[in-house]
């Protein structure tokens, strides 16, 4: 049984090494992934200890960096809050494609001066390391210890998200080009991409509506949820590739719409997805670092030194500077965007291409491709906290967001607890009067807790616990508790003045709004909210789908004036006719 037993033992101690060192990569802000990808390199058979042997195997190495990218890429669409996603669509889009593109454009001239290359084997390498990893930005912007504004951080993982695809795309069209380059024509690859993107595009809302739909109307154990998802997204993957269109572009547009939809067990899935990513992550970086081999890097170090130096100092900046020039970004948001272009797993995946492909030079490429994800991982990974306070971009710290807890009780799909620390400027310190139903349900103060409603003083150092029914309270209790930018709403008593005499039928019927169930046809404003508030106080609400009641006055404990708070009008977001159809395929 030693043939059994002795893989497992080695397999599972690297596994959990290289889980443990994340107490130190956190610590010295070393990216995790560098890590693993280090373990895998020093414990391979490649120049290493050679604990592990036999691994130098590019169709292995490929499908297994393939199946784990893929996972990544739909959790990265799943955790993507829509209301992030709207804000930042046009810039991060810019630079997931035209961005792409121009990195790919501006290195490899280099590449073809430093290394000797052909113009299609520059080209090439440029394409293959020209996004930017999911899973180390997603990791470094979460655990450097520091909070960046969310117009940049947004921004930047969203990019970082959906800007594999463009670059897959790059790689295989200059690998046919290599291939057969009389049979290939440029105004084909232009087809194959449109055609590509739209299959991906339109196969990723289609299974995203077909999970949701799924997951909605079976009922069973909701341990079972998440691995009927991962069985069903896997399914889509390899059936839109086998379409000749795009898996990876589909799984990350059916997670946006999956994460932002209401499931069943969503929060089963959202932690399945959680450890699943991980193990990914784990399994693909150390696959990689497993396949490389150490004895080979040593020669490449100068050239590599020298193309990620270009990389980051030229064209990376210079494609962001191209890109977001007519928008709405300063020249120091512009240079942190610049530096936080990390690369990583998808760049070494498709470095393997041309190795399964036996295409010249394709092994140099590959420890090349190796070489500069490393120096970025360690270089940029570093130093991204010093560039952040030099950039100013980092949050002071009474606008650092609070913590949420999304909460999975059954009514309360779009509620969460929501937990704030209070500073010396935040207004509930200074004076500000808490509404009912902004009351805490709970105040920690040292040692000791409190009955929210019981504490009439607060206190710096207090942390507080709010309940939040919904995203439009969230606002106000940022406000509030968190110090943030002040709400309209947090002194609006009323878009307009209602009758408190008014039916409630007829108020629901001349705005739209559905009669709450069970509430009686001929019940007035004033009964509802007298019924609703046993000791009513001016300002009290009572939220009526997208509307809101609110009590202007009162006289002698009976409502005499009633207003009326609309649902607050939106600015348009970038890329809008495309937002508008979001409420159609997110029901």
């Amino acid at each position: 049984m030693e043939f059994i037993n002795l893989p497992i033992l080695v397999l599972s101690l690297i596994l959990v090494v290289s889980i443990l060192t994340s107490l130190a990569s956190s610590r010295m802000n070393i990216p995790l992934i560098l890590v693993f990808l280090c373990i895998g390199l020093i414990v391979g058979d490649g120049g290493g200890l050679g604990i592990i042997s036999g691994f130098h195997q590019p169709k292995i190495a490929f499908f297994i960096g393939s199946v784990a990218l893929a996972l990544i890429l739909f959790d990265s669409g799943y955790q993507t809050n829509l209301k992030s996603y709207k804000k930042t669509a046009g810039p991060s889009m810019l630079l997931a494609t035209v961005g792409v593109f121009f990195t790919a454009l501006f290195l490899a001239p280099a590449a073809r001066y430093i290394l000797g290359f052909t113009w299609l084997e520059s080209f090439l390498l440029a394409s293959v390391i020209s996004s930017t990893d999911a899973a180390a930005v997603f990791f470094l912007l979460r655990m450097s210890g520091i909070s960046i504004r969310d117009k940049i951080k947004s921004t930047l993982e969203i990019e970082s998200g959906s800007n594999d695809p463009m670059a897959i795309f790059l790689t295989f069209s200059f690998l046919s080009l290599m291939q057969a380059p009389e049979q290939t024509a440029v105004w084909f690859l232009i087809i194959h991409f449109i055609l590509q993107m739209g299959i991906g595009a339109v196969a990723g809302v289609a299974m995203g509506w077909g999970i949701r739909w799924v997951i909605n109307r079976v009922h069973f154990d909701t341990a079972l949820y998440p691995v009927l998802v991962i069985g069903m997204v896997l399914t889509g993957f390899a059936a839109t590739n086998l379409l000749n269109g795009s898996g990876f572009l589909a799984l990350y547009i059916a997670g946006l719409v999956l994460g932002n939809s209401k499931l069943q067990g969503h929060h089963q899935i959202l932690r399945f997805q959680t450890t699943l990513t991980w193990l990914c992550q784990i399994i693909m970086f150390l696959t990689l670092g497993l396949f490389a081999k150490f004895s080979e890097l040593p020669a490449l170090l100068l050239p590599s030194l020298a193309l990620s130096f270009i990389l980051i100092v030229f064209s990376r900046p210079l494609a962001v500077f191209l890109c977001l020039f007519p928008l709405k970004y300063t020249f120091l948001e512009k240079i942190f965007i610049s530096f936080v272009g990390l690369r990583g797993a998808t760049s070494i995946l498709m470095a393997l291409a041309p190795l399964v492909m036996f295409l010249p030079n394709a092994e140099m490429m590959f420890n090349l491709i190796f070489l500069m994800v490393l120096i970025s991982l360690a270089i940029q990974g570093f130093f991204i906290p010093m560039m952040a306070r030099l950039t100013r971009v980092i949050l002071p710290q009474m606008e650092r967001p609070p913590v949420k807890t999304e909460l999975d009780l059954p009514g309360l799909a779009d509620s969460s607890l929501v937990t704030y620390k209070l500073i010396e400027t935040t207004p509930v310190v200074q004076g500000a009067k808490v509404p009912r139903w902004a009351t805490p349900i709970l105040v920690k103060r040292g040692d000791m807790s409190y009955n929210g409603s019981n504490i009439k003083d607060f206190e710096v150092g207090d942390r507080v616990y709010v309940f939040a029914i919904s995203e439009k309270r969230e606002d106000e209790l940022d406000w509030l508790y968190g110090g943030g930018q002040r709400s309209d709403l947090m002194e609006n008593m009323g878009d307009f003045i209602i009758s408190p005499d008014t039916k409630l039928s007829e108020l629901c019927y001349l705005y739209g709004v559905p009669l709450p169930a069970k509430a009686p046809s001929d019940q007035t404003l004033r009964q509802v909210l007298e019924k609703n508030f046993s000791d009513m106080e001016v300002g009290d609400r009572f939220a009526l789908g997208p509307v809101e009641l609110v009590i202007r006055r009162k006289e002698e404990d009976a409502v005499s004036e009633v207003g009326l708070i609309l649902a607050p009008r939106r600015k348009k977001p970038p890329f809008g006719r495309f937002f508008k159809l979001k409420k159609s395929f997110l029901k």
